[in-house]
């Protein structure tokens, strides 16, 4: 149950935050403080949280 909600946890955080598939610099750093408090939150694990710092960083170096 608890990868189940990780899983739904970051397909949220994808449509939400990649729906564009680019990030100018504010939205960024929103996309990384929602991705920590979704980790801390015991929600994704640190492996998942790994995951979407990595799309988010793609994302960001797409825009540049």
């Amino acid at each position: 149950m608890e990868c189940k909600k990780g899983t739904s946890a970051m397909l949220e955080w994808r449509s939400h935050f990649l729906a564009e598939g680019t990030l100018d610099e504010q939205r960024y750093d929103q996309a990384l403080r929602n991705a920590e408090a979704l980790e801390r939150a015991g929600v994704i694990s640190t492996p998942e949280w790994i995951e979407l710092v990595k799309l988010a960083n793609s994302a960001l170096l797409f825009v540049r």
